[in-house]
């Protein structure tokens, strides 16, 4: 085999065209005939929507057509997920607002200026309700309800924190408490929501249907969400991301206003695009974090810790969805990287009177990170230890694993203390705590502040298998296709490497496809840390049924045995210890043209659906 190319610097293949403005991101699309659309958002928190009056708007120069919550045709939906069925959301509002920036209405128009202007015409009258932004106090009795029929404001809860009674920290000599607010944040990706809808664009295979240009995560499931609310076979749906300019895990499922747009190019029988305003993206984008925690942490005096306790609040916003299920993350991850005997953590989470919450970089899990270290900083400074003393101390210790937490998750290996250490010796930890005493001795004005975090990660769960493809062609070059869908991470320099570093192959040669559901059959798409996990190792895999294939082609054509073809430095398939007798995959992949093609892409392709049995725990 040639020298890996793993763990070296190479440069990206996907760069060189976004950095000659050769990238194409939606708002670019060139659409014969297209539309545009503008929301009218509401202005109150929660109010009854008492007239929605479109008069003055349709009748604006260029406009096409003006919908409400009544005339749009789409009846209330969910997103990614399904939390409580009374929590389905119009894709325009029909009676009742429930958070600033809530569409109310939608304008069509032959320019987006046009389509903007008449939607400041558009004359909405409200009658206020009480607005509950609060989790806490949404969750208190005697508030007033979001969702009549759901009954209350909890949306999702689980318990598992005890009685809360104090026998909880029995053979602790000290119990540190913190309340600690985990801040709603916007996801502010560069390139803000955006979808351009063909309702009879090209399929792919000489078939019209519908086709959507959508700034997505996960196209393949997007396809399948849209083919379901508008009654389509899930083929007559194609879904392309091109460039997507960020994502971070709130661009995942069918918005709101998703389906609206679709409904209109459908109803309209031409291409309509929306493209959000950033000040838009900040009131309807999902947000997340969004978690009230009150921790509690027993420890021995020596440090030794004996419980932890939590009870979480979130923040659903409102319409729960996705979010609503992220504290169920927390409490999985809220054992961080410690050996604690007894953890129990609950959490209930309200709906309120904001923008719904979402996943976001890690979702659940960076919050269970911030928790948990808070509480042992508190505890390293009521106890007088150094803060990595006493982290070091309750190490989960790397003969344990695999270690099953006490929240149930599955930790596969950890080697805490070797990482903890390196970072301190590179950022010279012990000299900087020298440098912090002698600043306070001497009364400076600039202090130091050292931060100290260790975390345990959770992996590429819950989504299922992903799909990859290798396939050779016949001046040697290789197609590579995977079902996740990158929106800035560098998959296809990564996956690359991964088929260089298998099959000799230069990057350079090597093109890769993603994210057009007419062009890569099946995938689970880019969210949860698992695109090169389980995406590249199904590319990784599908490589080597391309090796194995080359390898038997080679051997017949070099009178060989299978066995003895291995690839050579110079990345050609000859035989072991006779480098001269060798074939360069143009000459494999000009042999396996000439040779009966199969079903698909001839004798030597690959293609693999990776799946894993659970998630991996990496840790920092």
């Amino acid at each position: 085999m040639p020298g890996s190319i793993l763990g070296h610097p190479v440069l990206r293949t996907e760069d060189p065209e976004l950095l000659v403005g050769g990238g194409t991101y939606v708002d670019n699309q060139q659409i014969p005939g297209l539309l545009h659309a503008a929301f009218v958002r509401s202005s109150e928190a929660h109010a009854r929507l008492v007239s929605v009056d479109t008069t003055a708007a349709a009748a604006m120069p260029g406009v096409v057509a003006v919908y409400t919550g009544a005339t749009i045709g789409i009846a209330p939906h969910h997103g990614f997920m399904t939390v409580g069925e009374a929590f389905a959301r119009p894709p325009i509002a029909i009676d009742r607002v429930r958070f600033v920036g809530e569409a109310v209405a939608l304008v069509v128009g032959t320019s987006k200026t046009l389509a903007s202007d008449a939607a400041d015409a558009v004359v909405v009258r409200y009658e206020p309700l009480t607005a509950v932004v609060d989790p806490e106090t949404a969750l208190a009795e005697g508030t007033p309800l979001l969702f009549d029929a759901h009954g209350s404001n909890l949306a999702i809860g689980e318990g598992g924190a005890g009685d809360g009674s104090e026998e909880f920290f029995a053979g602790s000599d000290v119990v540190v408490r913190g309340r600690f607010v985990n801040q709603r944040v916007a996801a502010v990706p560069m390139e803000p929501n955006v979808l351009a809808v063909e309702p009879a664009g090209d399929l792919g295979d000489g078939r019209r249907g519908l086709v959507l240009h959508a700034a997505t995560q996960m196209p393949h499931g997007m396809a399948a969400m849209a083919a379901g609310l508008f009654g389509l076979e899930i083929g007559d749906v194609r879904v392309i991301a091109p460039h997507v300019g960020g994502g971070f895990g709130a661009k995942i499922g069918i918005y709101a206003e998703h389906s609206a747009v679709i409904a209109a190019a459908l109803a309209l029988r031409r291409p309509v695009k929306w493209l959000e305003t950033r000040s838009e993206d900040l009131m309807s984008l999902a947000q997340s974090r969004a978690q009230i925690q009150y921790a509690e942490l027993g420890l021995k005096r020596d440090g030794t810790m004996v419980a932890f306790r939590a009870r979480i609040v979130g923040d659903a916003g409102a319409y729960p969805g996705i979010g609503a299920a992220l504290p169920g993350g927390t409490k999985l991850m809220s054992q961080g990287v410690y050996e604690i005997p007894k953890v129990g953590v609950s959490y209930a989470v309200a709906t309120t009177n904001t923008v719904p919450t979402g996943a976001f970089r890690g979702a659940g899990r960076p919050e269970a990170a911030a928790m948990v270290e808070r509480i042992v900083d508190l505890a390293a400074a009521e106890l007088g230890m150094d803060p990595a003393a006493l982290r070091r101390k309750n190490f989960i210790a790397p003969d344990r694993f695999p270690y099953t937490t006490q929240t149930g998750a599955p930790y596969d290996s950890g080697e805490y203390d070797v990482a903890l250490t390196e970072a301190l010796r590179i950022a010279g930890y012990d000299e900087l705590r020298v440098d912090q005493a002698a600043r306070s001795a001497r009364g400076d004005t600039k202090l130091l502040g050292i931060g100290l975090s260790t975390y345990v990660e959770v992996t590429a769960g819950g989504l299922g298998p992903e799909y990859g493809s290798v396939e050779i062609h016949a001046d040697g070059t290789a197609t590579v296709k995977a079902g996740t869908s990158a929106h800035g991470q560098g998959h296809a320099t990564t996956f690359a490497q991964l088929v260089q570093d298998r099959l000799g192959i230069p990057m350079t040669d090597i093109r890769y496809v993603q994210s057009d559901t007419a062009l890569v059959p099946r995938g689970g798409g880019t969210g949860g840390s698992r695109s090169l996990q389980v995406g590249g190792t199904a590319v990784y895999q599908a490589a080597e049924v391309v090796l194995e294939q080359a390898k038997a082609l080679a051997a017949q054509l070099l009178e060989a045995s299978p066995q003895d073809i291995v690839v050579n430095d110079d990345g050609r398939l000859g035989v072991a210890g006779v480098p001269a007798k060798a074939l360069s995959w143009a000459q494999l992949g000009a042999a396996a043209a000439a040779q009966e093609a199969g079903p698909e892409a001839g004798p030597l392709f690959g293609a693999v659906d990776f799946d894993q049995p659970g998630p991996s725990f990496p840790f920092g």
